[in-house]
């Protein structure tokens, strides 16, 4: 083999290294493991990847929440999310009923095509578990808040299957619910 095709093996290997070292990186991230589990030449890189790419998501959720959404504060959209969380999570029907922005617009069906208008929280109630199904109550708890959608209507989970908006005030408060069927 001559210089040049040596050279070119060379460079062709540390590329594969740096490639499949990123690529464990990135997966050890997706998958949540330990850093303790990642291989230890790659520990620390991938506890700083992972927590600065966190940061830098949440950070983005929450300029854009008071820019382009027009919340008066991400850090209550923050909090906000968080007990909507913990409400669903516990069954709390009464505590999810009173983070809704009146009137709740709940589409269903083919192409989401059929509209139900929630107007108050006794009618949320009544109706919870037509609204609140495991698919909602699961996107609900896998979407973090540094993984919420923001545009100018607001923040929704995945696939905005729930959306957030501002009230007039600049409150947050669920306004939309997409259900699958």
């Amino acid at each position: 083999m001559n210089n040049l095709n040596l050279n070119f093996m060379n460079r062709r290997s540390t590329w594969k290294k740096a490639t499949t070292l990123a690529a464990t990186a990135a997966l050890t991230a997706a998958l949540a493991l330990p850093v303790s589990a990642a291989s230890p030449s790659m520990a620390p890189t991938a506890a700083v990847s992972t927590s600065s790419t966190t940061a830098q998501a949440a950070s983005g959720v929450e300029d854009r929440l008071e820019k382009v959404a027009g919340f008066k504060s991400a850090s209550n959209v923050r909090a906000y999310y968080a007990n909507l969380q913990r409400a669903v999570a516990k069954g709390d029907k009464a505590g999810v009923a009173a983070r809704i922005h009146y009137p709740l617009s709940v589409y269903s069906g083919d192409d989401n095509k059929q509209k139900m208008v929630i107007k108050t929280k006794a009618q949320l109630l009544k109706h919870y578990d037509r609204i609140f199904t495991q698919d909602i109550k699961e996107n609900l708890a896998e979407t973090s808040f540094s993984e919420l959608f923001v545009n100018w209507q607001g923040a929704s989970t995945d696939d905005g299957e729930i959306w957030i908006t501002a009230s007039k005030t600049g409150m947050p408060g669920i306004s939309t619910v997409n259900l699958d069927d």
